[in-house]
């Protein structure tokens, strides 16, 4: 069974084709976990996913909230460069406003989660991981053996991010507009990252073991007993419902 994860603030959830198990830690330090089946991808998501540059189009439209709003707020901020360009200052205004709100808000969110959330998220990141490996090796789902499981996850979006961040810094040398370059980059980065075996070229190796160190040093944390095995409960409950 092909089993993917995600980390978040107070909990993780495992996903497989047909189910989702989601664990969630409460503020009174009570906690639940929930399984739920997943809604079936249409035949024409299949079809849309397996098109090479449309696929990575669709994930950023359909998987990446926070991609997708920093794009509108790039468009937003060319918008105002085209009109420059064009000599019309009319849109200015109400543009730049929308633009420096949606900003700020961007900015305060990310920074909120940096102070008040991110090392129980990165711990919780690091059992998602562990829990994973264990299961997709094999092993018995146990303390000891899901402890000793790397944190590391060539799937992990962390990977993702990474091929982004390279492809924007070299496309913005020579694209101006900041949205175009940031959905290019995106969509390209998105083809390296889905290649079957893309691991084994010399130029995208490089690329997953910088998207590696990033994840063991900076976006994953070593858990902590009590998250591995609410890991484990997560996981085996998941199975359970095959």
């Amino acid at each position: 069974m092909n089993v993917g994860g995600r980390a978040f603030n107070g909990g993780v959830n495992f996903m497989s084709d047909d189910f989702t198990a989601k664990f969630v830690m409460q503020s009174d330090g009570t906690y639940s976990i929930s399984v739920e089946k997943r809604i079936k991808t249409s035949g024409i998501k299949k079809y849309i996913r397996e098109i090479p540059l449309v696929k990575g189009m669709f994930s950023l439209l359909t998987n990446n909230r926070l991609i997708l709003i920093i794009v509108v707020l790039s468009i937003l901020n060319d918008v105002v460069k085209y009109n420059d360009y064009i000599g019309n200052s009319s849109v200015h205004l109400p543009v730049l406003i929308i633009s420096l709100a949606g900003s700020l808000a961007v900015f305060i969110y990310i920074i909120k989660t940096m102070i008040f959330k991110i090392k129980e998220t990165w711990r919780f990141h690091g059992a998602e991981h562990k829990t994973i490996y264990a299961h997709g090796h094999g092993m018995d789902l146990t303390l000891e053996n899901v402890r000793g499981c790397p944190r590391v996850a060539k799937r992990c979006g962390t990977n993702l991010v990474v091929f982004i961040l390279l492809f924007y810094i070299t496309m913005s040398f020579f694209i101006e507009f900041e949205s175009v370059t940031l959905v290019a980059s995106y969509v390209l980065a998105y083809e390296l990252f889905d290649l079957e075996n893309g691991e084994k070229l010399p130029v995208i190796k490089v690329l997953f073991k910088l998207g590696n160190w990033c994840q063991q040093h900076i976006f994953t944390m070593e858990p902590t007993d009590a998250q591995i095995l609410a890991s484990i409960e997560t996981m085996k409950k998941l199975i359970e419902t095959r």
